[in-house]
């Protein structure tokens, strides 16, 4: 029996099965969309919530795009962030890994509009 027949798989054999970083699927159990049982330490997917998770991911439409790198992404679970100008979404990579903290259309260190 392969590893993907079984009915639980672990993190990085979901993302081995869908050709993704682990740390993707990681986020999707930390954020509940992808639900997983955790034993200690370890996390393990179910099979049948794995491929609910697919259906559904199948059925709607882009979550949203990132207003800074232009990516766009299924899910909102990766766009949680926002320009500090304007509010636009910024995806959870640009925020914490590259530091981005402003939509393409505001480059850093613009002056925000005055509030009325």
């Amino acid at each position: 029996m392969g590893s993907t027949d079984r009915p639980f798989l672990s993190i990085e054999e979901v993302a081995d099965l869908l050709g993704v970083n682990y740390q993707l699927i990681y986020r999707l159990v930390r954020s509940g969309e992808l639900p997983a049982a955790r034993l200690g330490r370890v996390y393990r997917v179910d099979r049948r919530d794995l491929d609910a998770y697919l259906s559904r991911a199948k059925q709607s439409g882009p979550a949203g795009v990132c207003a800074a790198c232009g990516v766009t992404y299924r899910s909102a679970a990766m766009l949680t962030e926002a320009c500090m100008t304007c509010g636009a979404a910024i995806c959870a990579d640009c925020w914490t890994r590259l530091g981005v903290r402003n939509c393409a259309a505001h480059p850093p260190g613009e002056t925000p509009p005055a509030q009325e």
